[in-house]
């Protein structure tokens, strides 16, 4: 029975503290509230009370000096009085000692200082409550109404300003009263008796009184910080807001760049193969023949970055095997690492296929490990790692749906990168590279290649630690590795086809028709959709049809989409800089084909060959 007392009360006290009023469970130090919010409510209540200290400290000794000179002109000062003075002035002293450096206001408070608070309280209660304790009984009626009127003024005065902190302020006033209704029972007359009652409703109301205003101010002092959270939330999403237009206009830039700088890329490649097949006059022409076409590959990729980053390039996902793409990627990772840095490939937790765009996949990791190469100027270790992973719920960072994933990442033990610095790598065209050494779009553009991919990406780095980029990718249920489909490009072109080219670049339409003129093809231009449609409205003979993507007015998906509605099985090419989700449409047309720029006119050729071959069959 004796064990179960205490569990009783604490239920009972449990069942009392849900009852009460949050916010002043949370100034009585009953509810718990976020660790934030119970520093700041611990500071302001200090703050409060030490801000009228010095007016408090000054009218208690002032009081404590009219209490010891009443008593000394009634004639009853004894020695104790005397000494409860000095004790009082004393216990000032020591208590506003720090004054100056408690009155600054502080962010937050602990759990300590409000129990000194509180401490301090009963300390000054108790020394008031001494008076009508030692004095009251005996003394001269007009005594008696002094220190009545005492011992009344104190208890208002101190739950005024000890309000703010209600349990320091209810020890205060708990202690006064104490000293008084101990003087008023000794007294045991009807009159003490009765301002004894009198007493206990003054001690409740202002009991109460006190937990109200300390209510009030904490459900102030939430509600401050509630709207200071909201204003950062609001402010946070206004900057991501900002930052998301931002990218996506630098997004829209970066197509918009990338599809004029394919079309260049486009002229010159057809130019210089055209160079390439009359190159009889010397060696140095062919040389410069191969310089023109390398300018090409470095142009064509960085327009592919561009697009990565845009998330404006067509994707070709086809299930591919870790294993097997590591172990091919590995004889040509050291070739461009150098023999300075060690290369580590796990592969033994990946055991399912991924669906990915491989051509863009290989072109990620090799920008990530000439980074971490470039990380490790003295030699390091690089470690290339796939595994399976299964995730039961969405995860937060990075962003990804439940599901299975591929995970591969590229690890280096490299310099590492400044916190200041990671926040920024991802942003395009942003670099740590000497001028000269790196464009700032390998991140950017693994980052939209693993979202685009469905997928997700993350980077870890810590100064002096290395740096882990981890790319996300979605697992192929139940597929196996897919073969890229390979263009021969020695394959003839079927002489004698005529061929609609249609493009709004006066010379990318130049280069492709004299192009396709020399690979045996009969040719006709167009510079719009609308002059296409209408040749073949005419009843020209066409064979095959080349359209650019992007071009005013009526587009080159739009343009095939008619076309095919007039004559459904006429082979078409789209070629484009960019296609967004146009190789995912399940409207496409069966005889449709998707080359990007820039592209060689062999290739073309070749593709052109095939599909006519295949609709002649």
């Amino acid at each position: 029975m004796a064990s179960s007392l205490p569990r009783q009360f604490a239920c009972a006290a449990e069942a009392l503290t849900s009852r009460l009023p949050r916010p002043l469970g949370i100034a009585l130090g009953l509810v718990s509230a976020d660790p934030d919010d119970a520093g700041a409510i611990r500071a302001a209540q200090i703050n409060a009370i030490a801000r009228i200290s010095p007016l408090v400290m000054f009218a208690s000794c002032f009081n404590a000096a009219i209490t010891v000179a009443a008593f000394g002109l009634a004639g009853v000062l004894r020695p104790a009085l005397w000494i409860w003075a000095a004790l009082l002035f004393a216990l000032v002293f020591w208590s506003m000692r720090g004054w100056r450096r408690r009155r600054v206001p502080r962010p937050t408070a602990s759990r300590r200082t409000i129990r000194r608070l509180i401490l301090n309280g009963a300390a000054f209660g108790a020394f008031w409550g001494a008076i009508p304790a030692f004095t009251f009984v005996g003394a001269p009626p007009d005594l008696q109404l002094f220190v009545a009127c005492l011992t009344a003024g104190m208890m208002s005065g101190g739950a005024l300003v000890l309000a703010a902190a209600p349990l320091a302020g209810m020890a205060y006033v708990g202690m006064v009263a104490a000293g008084a209704m101990v003087a008023l029972v000794q007294k045991n007359s009807p009159g003490s008796l009765g301002v004894f009652a009198l007493l206990v409703s003054y001690l409740a109301v202002i009991v109460v009184a006190i937990n109200w205003s300390a209510s009030l101010l904490v459900s102030s002092l939430l509600a401050q910080a509630q709207v200071r959270r909201e204003v950062a939330a609001r402010e946070e999403a206004q900057a991501l807001s900002a930052h998301a237009e931002r990218m996506t206009a630098l997004g829209q830039l970066s197509g918009g760049i990338a599809h004029d700088f394919n079309n260049i890329l486009q002229i010159v490649s057809g130019g210089a193969a055209r160079i390439a097949a009359r190159s009889a006059q010397g060696e140095e022409i062919q040389r410069e023949v191969e310089r023109i076409q390398d300018a090409v590959e470095r142009g064509g990729a960085i327009s592919r970055r561009l697009l990565a980053f845009a998330r404006r390039d067509a994707l070709s996902s086809e299930p591919i095997d870790a294993g097997a793409l590591l172990a091919e990627l590995g004889e040509l990772l050291a070739a461009t690492i150098g023999p300075a840095i060690n290369i580590h490939l796990d592969v033994a937790m990946a055991q399912s296929h991924f669906m990915a765009d491989r051509r863009q996949l290989e072109t990620v990791i090799l920008n990530l490990a000439t980074n971490a190469r470039d990380a490790m100027p003295q030699g390091g270790d690089l470690t290339v790692s796939a595994a399976s992973v299964a995730l039961d719920a969405p995860l937060a960072r990075p962003p990804l749906g439940a599901g299975r994933y591929v995970r591969i990442a590229v690890s280096d033990t490299g310099e590492g990168i400044e916190p200041a610095i990671l926040a920024r790598v991802v942003e395009p065209f942003y670099t740590t590279k000497p001028k000269g050494m790196g464009t700032g779009l390998g991140l950017s553009m693994a980052k939209g290649f693993a979202e685009q991919s469905g997928g997700g990406f993350m980077i870890e780095s810590e100064r002096g630690c290395g740096t882990t980029v981890t790319l996300w990718l979605p697992q192929a249920e139940g597929a196996a590795p897919a073969c890229s489909e390979a263009l021969a490009p020695g394959a003839p072109a079927a002489a004698g086809g005529r061929v609609l080219i249609v493009d709004d670049d006066d010379l990318v339409l130049q280069v492709l028709t004299v192009a396709l003129q020399d690979a045996g093809f009969a040719t006709m231009g167009a510079t719009d959709g609308e002059s296409a449609l209408a040749l073949l409205d005419r009843g020209e003979q066409v064979d095959a049809l080349i359209t650019d993507f992007a071009m005013p007015g009526m587009d080159g998906h739009d343009l095939i989409l008619a076309v095919h509605a007039r004559r459904p099985a006429l082979p078409a090419i789209l070629l484009t800089g960019h296609v967004e989700e146009i190789a995912a449409d399940p409207q496409a047309p069966a005889p449709f084909r998707l080359l990007q720029k820039p592209v060689t006119p062999a290739k073309i050729a070749a593709q052109l060959a095939a599909m006519m071959r295949t609709e002649a069959e």
